[in-house]
């Protein structure tokens, strides 16, 4: 059930807009410590994975996909960073792969600099 719960919450995020949970408003702040619990749900499902009990490996898998996820979503660098220290964690047998992820995020840093590019032309 919980690998279940964890592909819909994957499929879901994997489609949502880079930054689209981003806002400075009072809701939004409320949503943000909600998904910042979640976050600390995430990271205790990777540091079982990663243990020696080993946990669920799929699990494990989803949840690094989907902190990522969370990070890129919510343009939350604590998130990008609390992924990659994990992955820096991962044994040596271990893989996790984040190919579609990591693409979603160099689409979306080359958004940016093309937006950026455009806002430095504009004041020339």
């Amino acid at each position: 059930m919980l690998v279940n719960s964890l592909e819909y919450l994957y499929q879901t995020l994997r489609y949502a807009e880079p930054g689209s949970l981003y806002s400075t408003d009072k809701l939004s702040f409320m949503i943000d410590s909600n998904l910042n619990d979640a976050r600390s749900f995430l990271v205790s499902l990777i540091e079982e994975g990663l243990s020696k009990s080993g946990g669920n490996k799929r699990a494990t898998e989803l949840a690094f996909k989907i902190l990522l996820l969370l990070g890129i979503v919510r343009s939350n660098v604590e998130d990008l960073l609390m992924a990659a220290t994990l992955l820096d964690k991962l044994k040596d047998d271990a893989t996790v792969d984040l190919k579609i992820e990591l693409e979603i995020l160099l689409k979306e840093g080359m958004q940016a600099d093309s937006l950026h590019d455009k806002t430095i032309l504009k004041k020339i």
